[in-house]
């Protein structure tokens, strides 16, 4: 298939790397003053890739075609918004001027109003979702530290918010799976992303309070308060009719604390989790304190009380 990845960052870098491996034609999208540069000396992966139990070292130069523009008569089947949620406003004009024939696949973090203003600017036969869920990573001027998870869990949902498993879902999932990024196809794809945001902003703030996964991994303290700003925002997302206890990835956080603790210090110490969460700690505070301004906006619409949320807030974004 000819797959367009719209961002050059660390997350559209590394699946268009593995789907470029696994025989498709990838094309990267990247801003005009970046694309000779890239176009010339490609981009150079470093990835630590956990998959199939082992930890393995890869040093590559991925060389997609390169392009700073889209048309409306562009020729790819499929287009993977890899960008910062931030960039959503600026990037939604775009593709509904120049998208074209192309599935539009988002693979970003997704609030209730981000799917609003999707759907006011494109149509629903034209999009769908899903999230990288298998890498993470950080970069500096050498390139992208991309990892790869090989957690049971970690896998990339994918789905139409109408539940049903489209028969775009299935050729982008065979795509995947050829890759060895293990799609899951979802029949409740917004309830997934909806609950993951509300997961996503208080574990992220947890993790930049103890300044590392692994600090964050062994502090009790640190990871009660966490818990504690997680249930805050589901309790926002039940408000807006969304249920989280029908989500298995959300179920930890509401057993009693002397259970939910252990489990989280067992899990969160895992090495990939650790370095795909200080990459996105460190590259991506921007956006985590918009993510948080998200659930605390909303906790007040809906009449919820988000302390913890409000206090984290205060104390580790006060400079971003």
């Amino acid at each position: 298939m000819k797959i367009l990845i719209y961002g050059a960052g660390i997350v559209g870098s590394a699946y268009g790397w593995q789907l470029s491996e696994a025989g498709h034609e990838v094309t990267v999208l990247v801003r005009p003053e970046k694309k000779q540069t890239v176009k010339e000396k490609g981009i150079c992966i470093h990835c630590t890739d956990f998959r199939g139990g082992q930890k393995k070292i890869k040093e590559v130069v991925f060389r997609p075609d390169v392009i700073d523009s889209l048309s409306a008569d562009n020729p790819f089947e499929y287009i993977i918004v890899t960008t910062n949620n931030l960039h959503l406003n600026e990037i939604l004009p775009v593709l509904s001027a120049s998208a074209g024939k192309a599935h539009i696949l988002f693979f970003q973090n997704m609030w209730v109003n981000d799917l609003a203003m999707i759907e006011t600017c494109l149509s629903r036969e034209q999009y769908f979702f899903g999230f990288p869920f298998m890498t993470g990573g950080g970069r500096d001027a050498d390139g992208i530290h991309s990892v790869i998870s090989g957690l049971k869990q970690s896998h990339t949902p994918l789905g139409e918010l109408n539940g049903e498993t489209s028969v775009r879902v299935q050729k982008i999932a065979g795509a995947l799976e050829k890759a060895n990024l293990k799609p899951v196809a979802y029949n409740h794809i917004k309830s997934w992303l909806i609950t993951h945001y509300a997961v996503a902003a208080g574990l992220s703030a947890g993790i930049m309070k103890a300044k590392s996964g692994q600090n964050f991994a062994g502090n009790s303290t640190i990871l009660k308060e966490t818990i504690k700003a997680i249930r805050e925002g589901l309790e926002v997302c039940r408000k807006s009719g969304i249920n989280p206890k029908a989500e298995k990835a959300a179920r930890l956080y509401y057993l009693p604390f002397f259970i939910a603790i252990p489990i989280a210090k067992k899990v969160y110490s895992n090495e990939a989790l650790c370095l795909m969460f200080d990459g996105h700690t460190q590259h991506s505070p921007g956006e985590i304190k918009r993510m948080v301004e998200d659930i605390i906006a909303d906790g007040e619409r809906y009449n919820v009380e988000v302390p913890i949320l409000k206090r984290m807030k205060e104390v580790i974004f006060k400079c971003v």
